[in-house]
């Protein structure tokens, strides 16, 4: 029976992390090279937070490369001598591959590819609470917002 296979991780994560770095998969990382399992990856990456920290760096690093590489996939020119149905062909697969990296690069990296816009407003000394408590003293007085005088007013029915 053969024993099984010790793997190093100072061997193997330098290499996973400048594949990740340059936009491969982790699983296909692993296949490639005959690292181990991706659990076991996984369980590395759980236990060791300074390798948490360089993978979260490698996979931000992966999502700059594909957004670099959508740039290079939209100046791709078309290859001579396709005919109708291969010229939508190779144009619809150039749109999938742009559509997965557009895709992958929003999920790892939100905040510089992602769709959503964040919003903060920030403006101090304005209290929602203390505004509503000037309402209803304006609404008791029968004053309007600019200090006038409400005229009295009956609703009539119809």
């Amino acid at each position: 029976m053969a024993r099984p296979i010790k793997y190093s991780p100072e061997a193997v994560w330098p290499v996973i992390l400048e594949d990740l770095a340059n936009g491969q998969s982790l699983s296909s990382i692993l296949r490639q090279h005959d690292f181990p399992s991706y659990a076991w990856a996984k369980g590395q990456l759980r236990g060791n937070a300074e390798l948490r920290r360089q993978y979260d760096q490698a996979i931000e690093d992966r999502a700059d490369r594909l957004a670099e590489e959508l740039i290079e996939l939209a100046d791709e020119t078309m290859p001579d001598g396709l005919d109708g149905p291969g010229m939508s062909a190779w144009v619809q697969k150039l749109r999938v591959r742009i559509d997965v990296r557009k895709w992958a690069a929003s999920k790892l990296r939100p905040r510089a590819y992602g769709d959503r816009l964040e919003v903060a407003v920030q403006t101090p000394g304005i209290s929602i609470l203390e505004a509503l408590q000037a309402a209803n003293r304006r609404v008791i007085e029968g004053r309007d917002i600019d200090g006038e005088v409400i005229e009295e007013h009956t609703p009539q029915l119809r």
